[in-house]
């Protein structure tokens, strides 16, 4: 026949099991979340790459129809060239097409610069898409792996909770309520063993009227310190 520490020690190794499988649970978000972030990183940088991308289009494409318009202004002056009577008007035209070849000259080197940010920011979009696409295969071989994972321990952890409940039945319920509760607050065990004539978990000395009564009777003790059940183990 087991005594009540024996019974209420068994269900203690059951509750430690069944806490570090869900600490295990727990310790498979981060794997996750991290991939998040790296993709939420990514995510963002091809949004402003590609709104870059965008900008630079449009200025690519206004240089472009200022070229093309103060081209055929040259066009035009030229032409008009051989219809001028004077040297007045010959002189002003010339004027107006060296003027016109200037703006197109300068026009000319502003998109060649627009050309270069341009395919650098092309190049780079593409590099940012093809590191967006290999996390998001990466996080869906990893969400697999851990949802693998996560199934395995859901059923170790409903085994281990049978077991437990199976085994706080040979505890006396007033004692495993008093278990229970010392557990709530947010402890692995609650029960510890005596070390020498003080609380093994916290250190405080107990009596030695109440070692004496823990010694003889196989009693489960309350410590005063820091509130954990306690029992006596012959040294």
């Amino acid at each position: 026949m087991q005594t009540e520490l024996q019974v209420l020690l068994v269900v203690q190794a059951d509750d430690v099991v069944i806490h570090g499988l869900e600490e295990r649970l727990v310790a498979l978000e981060p794997r996750i979340r991290e991939l998040d972030i790296k993709k939420e990183r990514v995510s963002e940088a091809i949004e402003r790459t590609s709104a870059a991308v965008e900008t630079e289009e449009k200025k690519q494409a206004y240089i472009r129809d200022k070229i093309v318009e103060h081209r055929e202004l040259i066009d035009r002056n030229e032409a008009a060239m051989d219809l001028v009577k004077t040297l007045k008007q010959a002189t002003a035209a010339a004027i107006q097409i060296e003027q016109a070849k200037l703006i197109v000259s300068s026009e000319e080197s502003d998109l060649l610069a627009v050309n270069r940010r341009l395919d650098e920011c092309r190049g780079a979009l593409a590099n940012q898409t093809t590191e967006l696409a290999s996390l998001e295969a990466a996080q869906l071989a990893a969400r697999a792996e851990v949802a693998v994972e996560k199934a395995e321990i859901d059923v170790e952890i409903v085994d281990a909770r049978s077991k437990r409940a199976a085994s706080a039945k040979d505890v006396p319920a007033a004692l495993l309520s008093r278990y229970d509760r010392i557990r709530g607050r947010k402890r692995v065990e609650a029960v510890y063993a005596m070390r020498g004539m003080s609380c093994g978990n916290c250190d405080t000395s107990i009596p030695m009227q109440r070692r004496h009564l823990m010694a003889q009777s196989e009693t489960i003790d309350l410590c005063e310190g820091c509130g954990v059940l306690m029992y006596y183990v012959p040294g």
